[in-house]
């Protein structure tokens, strides 16, 4: 009698076994989330079915008068735009290029070309009373270009860099 009953709780914890191995073969693409979002592939299901049908890609939420072209891997542009009237051409043709804008400005109008690799565009302009149109151009690799502020001089600025490990720093008050 002893021995069925010890054969029986083998068997069942057996099965329970199995089970459990057959729940986490269902779930193992989940495992590697700490997340408990993503603990199954339920959970997972469900938060995809609540997304609404109506979200877009993250390009509708551009403003309109920025348009952004990025051709390569780890090309970052991030902008803080302060202005009436924003025109923001952005070209990133290359590998880990970055762009900075921190502007505040009565109209914005800049161009900005990153032809190369690790070239990094750095622009703060705190208030100005001026229209800026800037151009900024970098072709070769390893550049970097600083602008801080803006005045009666550099609000029609045209920075070209050429060649590799250029470094351009531009202090306006």
């Amino acid at each position: 009698m002893k021995s069925l009953f010890f054969y029986t709780v083998i068997v069942f914890l057996l099965s329970v076994q199995v089970s459990n191995a057959q729940d986490e073969e269902e779930n193992i693409g989940f495992n590697q989330y700490s997340s408990s979002v993503f603990d199954s592939k339920q959970n997972a299901l469900n938060l995809v079915s609540k997304i609404p049908s109506s979200t877009t890609s993250t390009q509708a939420f551009i403003p309109t008068g920025i348009l952004i072209q990025q051709v390569g891997d780890f090309n970052t542009f991030n902008a803080n735009l302060k202005t009436e009237n924003v025109n923001i051409s952005l070209l990133q043709n290359g590998n880990d290029n970055s762009v900075m804008l921190d502007k505040e400005a009565k109209s914005i109008s800049q161009k900005i070309i990153q032809d190369g690799n690790n070239n990094q565009v750095t622009d703060f302009t705190y208030y100005t009373k001026y229209d800026v149109n800037m151009q900024m151009i970098q072709q070769g690799s390893n550049q970097n270009i600083q602008n801080y502020g803006t005045n009666s001089l550099s609000k029609d600025m045209k920075v070209t860099q050429t060649g590799n490990g250029a470094a351009v720093i531009i202090i306006n008050q």
